[in-house]
């Protein structure tokens, strides 16, 4: 072979590789940037992830807070001075209140249906404390004893609404967090589910 065709196989052999070799660094350039945006988009569902954890425990516990004072409602004894009734009364709407932000910043990180359910929660637990305000204002004036749980009709069919809406809101959230073990810490859910046993019990 002549020098001149030496030459061009040479040159031509370094072309190749030089082309060959840059086609290796761009798609290794590639599969990197992918990763690296796989990595991104997974930082960022984890961390949606976990804002909608912090968010559902926070209301979870609110509602258990709000059970907390329906309670005493629950066992509220007439007949009682107006003053111990605006106690507990105003006691439970103020953990009513903080039930609904609650909900404002269930719906903030979302998705609709959890901030659907969490709706219904909040619905129910005002139903329910609406109530035993009326019932204690139709029975205020009575001097008959009685606990103000047993002067309302149909009450437990009232709080039953509210402890279903509680399990749909709870197993909601176990779906929208992945089916997580921990999505929910256990110490959380029996303060909770234990704060409505009372109710559970009528």
């Amino acid at each position: 072979m002549s020098q001149v065709g030496v030459a061009l196989v040479s040159a031509g052999s370094a072309l190749t590789g030089a082309t060959i070799g840059g086609l290796f660094s761009l798609l290794k350039g590639r599969q990197e940037a992918r990763e690296r945006q796989a990595d991104r988009d997974e930082q960022r569902r984890q961390r949606r992830l976990d804002s909608r954890r912090t968010t559902y425990v926070a209301f979870l516990r609110e509602l258990s807070n709000t059970q907390d004072e329906y309670n005493k409602l629950h066992e509220f004894r007439l007949p009682a001075s107006e003053e111990d009734w605006q106690v507990a009364a105003t006691d439970a709407l103020s953990a009513r209140e903080r039930l609904f932000q609650a909900w404002v910043e269930v719906g903030m990180v979302g998705p609709a249906v959890m901030a659907a359910q969490a709706e219904r929660v909040v619905s129910q637990a005002t139903t329910l404390l609406e109530e035993y305000v009326d019932a204690y204002e139709e029975h205020k004036g009575s001097s008959e004893e009685a606990c103000l749980y047993d002067l309302v009709p149909g009450m437990s069919r009232v709080v039953n609404r509210l402890n279903v809406q509680r399990d749909r809101f709870l197993g909601a959230a176990r779906v929208q967090l992945d089916g997580e073990v921990n999505e929910v810490p256990a110490e959380v859910l029996r303060q909770y589910i234990g704060s409505l046993g009372d109710f559970d019990a009528r």
